[in-house]
């Protein structure tokens, strides 16, 4: 494991010791824009990863399908919104000047004997399937505390532009959605019940836009001794890795039936998603599916198989199924609802990003979906490399924050408190990085410390193991815009930003985006699908996004202008990385 960032753990476990920061839901994205505070209810060649087979990637063969044949007879004949793919055909939607085709089957429902196992190919249908709604988010707790989703829920959508066709293919854009790796789906809506991942403005930058819904929590993420056990690759607990690599399949597999290019796909998710998506990079069985990839507010280091295997094999020891020989099994025969009520997850904010919590549902380095940290991997050139983007925002923890303080001793006792494992000189050191002073309020001071350790700071780091390991071409982005509201300025808070890269803030009911907001989502637009079609971000008369060295850590910052800029936060994260550089590991 990378040492510094193994260190850099433990410093945020130090300071997330307080119980401050977290949060049992996502943040609601679109609150507050309306006057509403409630949420709504690898092209390159890589001589180092060994190429993946039809073995390694879930879903590229008949294996545990009704269909052993690689395909179906399909009865239908392509036409104005049907398209066919390898299990059937389908009938898409218009949506202003694209088609949209939501909750088409990329793989079996994961039930009974097949709940814990990696994906099976999805059956046949016959004649042409309805695909004008989404597919059920998989299974959850809400915000309310209360269960909802289904096991069947392995769906993906695709938008794709009205011209786009096989002869002439776009760049595809694969989205993997946060939530902490228990939470969301590719159907989350904002305020007005609208998605906030809805793909028809971005595909109107002439390309195929796909999202994906994959198993979550216990569903995706349970590491057993007796699910390794039954491996053939002696594997467990990446069963939502493993849905998106058979999603990716199936994208490599019928995209272009729909006017994408299989030779041209980016992966991009944001908070879990862009965990997920730095497993991918650091995967070889992802070799070949992809061809760029950004992460939106992600991190790179997930703990190790054994012991995941044991701390979440302690949680099922207190459930219905004890320890007895036979618990796997009892397991498997639990209603979905039990499952969930004796095996719940929790989002701390951090966590997804740089703890290495054995206990917590995320992909694990289990030898095979990973044989190491992804940022391992990436650090030494051992992981697939395709062009690459990191991010994140200037005020992540904005909305998360569960602590509020308004006086500036506050701000010291907590940080004095949460730090104190560390000593007194390092406390001193902090305080004196972070002057209340600099800030508009206290609780900013605060907001701008946990932003910096948990996001922008590792943001940095990535960066830096990315050109280290040779990736063709790294960019690194920095969001700002406080976009005005009728409550005042909105933070650049965590997932603001997707409002941006799907255009979806005109959705939201009672609120009309400033000319400015309007004039930088366009941008983001332009520059995600631009990577994804090229790996080169620029063009389209937009401000140069300068390419990622560490030396000067060049960057692209989002704001009212967008503007090139050097160094983010560099004084604050040259403290962080002198006090990992201190800490002794055990």
């Amino acid at each position: 494991m990378n040492r510094s960032f193994a260190a850099f753990g433990i410093l945020v476990l130090a300071i997330g010791s307080s119980g401050c920061v977290g949060s049992s839901a996502p943040p609601a994205i679109g609150t507050d824009f309306a006057g509403d505070s409630s949420p709504d209810p690898d092209a390159t060649e890589d001589a180092s990863l060994p190429e993946a087979t039809a073995d390694d990637v879930p879903g590229a063969d008949g294996d545990a399908s009704s269909d052993t044949s690689g395909g179906c007879a399909v009865d239908a004949t392509p036409g104005p919104g049907v398209v066919v793919t390898d299990r059937g055909a389908v009938q898409g939607v218009p949506a202003g000047a694209v088609w949209a085709y939501r909750g088409i089957p990329y793989a079996s429902p994961p039930l009974g004997d097949l709940r814990w196992r990696p994906p099976a190919p999805a059956a046949c249908w016959p004649g042409i399937r309805d695909a004008s709604e989404f597919g059920s988010a998989c299974p959850q707790i809400d915000a309310k505390g209360e269960v909802t989703g289904e096991e069947d829920c392995l769906t993906l959508n695709v938008w794709t532009p009205g011209d786009a066709a096989p002869a002439k293919p776009v760049p595809v854009m694969f989205f993997i959605h946060g939530g902490g790796n228990i939470q969301g789906s590719s159907r989350e809506t904002i305020l007005g019940n609208k998605p906030i991942y809805d793909g028809r403005r971005l595909a109107g930058k002439g390309v195929v836009v796909v999202t994906v819904n994959y198993r979550l929590g216990p569903f995706g993420f349970l590491a057993l001794p007796e699910l390794s056990a039954e491996s053939s690759q002696a594997s467990s607990g990446n069963y939502g890795v493993l849905d998106q690599l058979a999603a990716l399949a199936w994208v490599r597999d019928n995209i272009a039936a729909f006017g994408g290019d299989p030779g041209r796909v980016m992966v991009f998710g944001e908070s879990a998603g862009a965990v997920d998506t730095c497993t991918l990079v650091a995967s070889p069985l992802a070799k070949g599916l992809f061809h760029a990839a950004l992460m939106e507010s992600g991190g790179c280091s997930q703990p190790t198989l054994a012991p995941a295997e044991q701390a979440m094999g302690d949680r099922v020891a207190k459930g219905s199924c004890g320890t007895s020989a036979g618990r796997l099994a009892c397991l498997r025969g639990l209603p979905m609802e039990k499952v969930m009520a004796e095996l719940p997850g929790s989002i701390g904010v951090g966590d997804p990003t740089l703890t290495l919590d054995p206990a917590k549902y995320g992909p694990v380095v289990d030898g095979w979906v990973l044989a190491e940290s992804p940022l391992d991997a990436m650090a030494a050139g051992r992981h697939n490399r395709v062009p690459f983007v990191v991010g994140t925002n200037a005020e992540e923890l904005a909305s998360l924050l569960t602590v509020k303080i308004t006086t500036e001793a506050q701000f010291e006792n907590l940080v004095g408190t949460t730090l104190a494992p560390l000593g007194q000189a390092t406390v001193d050191k902090v305080l004196s990085a972070y002057p209340v002073s600099d800030y508009a309020s206290p609780q900013d001071a605060l907001v701008a410390l946990y932003s910096d350790m948990r996001f922008t700071c590792p943001a940095r780091q990535i960066a830096r193991a990315a050109v280290a390991g040779g990736t063709p071409d790294v960019r690194r982005y920095f969001f700002a815009r406080r976009a005005p509201t009728p409550q005042g300025p909105k933070p650049a808070q965590h997932g603001i930003e997707l409002l941006y890269v799907f255009g979806t803030a005109s959705d939201i009911p009672g609120y009309v985006p400033a000319a400015a907001d309007l004039a930088l989502a366009d941008a983001m637009m332009g520059y995600w699908s631009r990577f994804a079609g090229t790996g080169d971000p620029d063009g389209g008369g937009a401000v140069a996004w300068p390419a990622y060295e560490a030396a000067s850590d060049p960057f692209l910052r989002l704001d009212d202008p967008i503007a090139e800029g050097h160094g983010v936060r560099t004084p604050q994260c040259d403290l962080f990385d002198e006090i990992v550089a201190s800490i002794a590991l055990p």
